[in-house]
């Protein structure tokens, strides 16, 4: 969100991996085997919403520790917002969406490392365009100039809306969109300050039970963001090459995270901790998935669609993409 943002019921098999299947991940090795960390203590950036499940169950239950590194979170407000921060060393990996980290790398503004995907957004799951109940609009073609609440321009969340309002033949002006902090967005909403708000879980089910929020459309229900890839965690290519062994620690403890992510159970009992929500809400968030592969092929997917509605030439995805090793035991 900048996105955007999600989070998952089930999560697919195998292991992150550099290339477009498991076998990719078999080679690696384990947490000795891989040699002394070259930095034991990381900041991360990372976000009060469904996709950062994994890596905050991963925090929470010291899996990180066990790999030998000290993870520092920074709550960010989008991965708009993370790239600076990278590129300043204020953050060594950041969680964000792809289309934020993309525009960074396609612009020159950074050299990008990616290294572990967070969540797939599934139809009818966790990311939609949102109003006031009384705000009288129930249709997409009723939202052509009004004014949408999303975290960051430019990121994923109007790549979705351009999608949406191509599909249904709303003009789309990226003028009429408010950057705000995702828990700004449903006070906004009951304020009248916004028409709509792109909202990700738990923030969304939250704005559903506060104000009587009501979807207008999901963002990534069919077509060409169907079970879109929202997002992942990114480092910068210097402190990739400078730090292979930390980088390598990092994805293994993220994999076991989000293996967790996919028991439902585990995302419920997360959600209240790192996102404040109370636990009967957590309870009926709707979830994507979260991918324990990082696949060059669909992370492709984000740049196509960039490219598709002018947002971004296209960006050819599988160099930047860091090689996950198989899991410690």
């Amino acid at each position: 969100m900048a996105a955007t943002m999600a989070v998952l019921l089930t999560a697919g098999c195998g292991l992150f991996g550099g290339g477009d299947s498991e076998s990719d991940a078999s080679s690696g090795t384990s947490a000795k085997a891989a040699g002394k960390l070259e930095k034991t203590t990381i900041k991360v950036g990372v976000m009060s919403v469904i996709d950062c499940a994994g890596s905050q169950i991963a925090i929470e239950k010291d899996l990180f520790k066990a790999e030998g590194l000290t993870v520092e979170p920074e709550t960010i407000q989008s991965g708009a917002f993370a790239v600076p921060k990278l590129a300043n060393g204020e953050l060594d990996v950041s969680f964000g969406n792809w289309v934020s980290f993309m525009k960074a790398q396609q612009q020159g503004v950074l050299d990008m490392k990616f290294i572990g995907e967070a969540y797939i957004s599934t139809p009818n799951s966790n990311f939609a365009l949102i109003t006031a109940p009384d705000s009288g609009i129930t249709d997409v073609k009723q939202l052509a100039g009004k004014k949408i609440a999303v975290n960051a321009r430019g990121n994923v969340n109007e790549l979705l809306i351009r999608a949406v309002f191509e599909a249904n033949d709303v003009p789309f002006d990226a003028n009429n969109l408010v950057e705000m902090k995702f828990p700004e967005m449903a006070p906004a909403l009951a304020q009248h300050k916004v028409d709509a708000a792109s909202l990700i879980d738990p923030l969304l089910t939250d704005a559903q039970k506060t104000i009587g929020a009501k979807i207008v459309t999901d963002l990534t229900g069919k077509g060409p963001a169907e079970n879109f890839p929202l997002s992942g965690y990114a480092t910068t290519a210097k402190f990739a090459k400078e730090n292979p062994n930390t980088v390598a620690a990092f994805q293994r403890a993220l994999l076991k995270g989000q293996q967790l992510a996919g028991d439902r159970k585990n995302v419920v009992e997360a959600l209240p901790k790192y996102a404040k929500m109370p636990p009967e809400t957590a309870a009926i968030v709707r979830f994507g998935t979260f991918p324990t592969t990082i696949d060059k092929k669909r992370v492709q997917r984000v740049s196509d669609l960039l490219t598709t509605y002018g947002m971004m030439p296209k960006l050819v995805v599988a160099p930047l993409v860091v090689p996950m090793p198989a899991a410690s035991s």
